[in-house]
């Protein structure tokens, strides 16, 4: 493999998880406003919608 190859490949490496990097902060930094918005639901019904859309089809 040439070594411009190489160092595009890693690049592209580095960016991806760059970017992921990012996405995970971002879910977590908006993970207490989600909290917020769905604390007037039952306990039970937030469970249920999490068990159902995590079933793969």
């Amino acid at each position: 493999m040439p070594t411009q190859a190489i160092q595009l490949e890693a690049d592209s490496k580095a960016r991806r998880g760059f970017l992921l990097a990012l996405g995970a902060y971002l879910l977590w930094g908006l993970l207490p406003f989600y909290m917020k918005a769905v604390a007037h639901l039952p306990l039970a019904e937030v469970i249920a919608h999490r068990i159902v859309w995590s079933v793969p089809i």
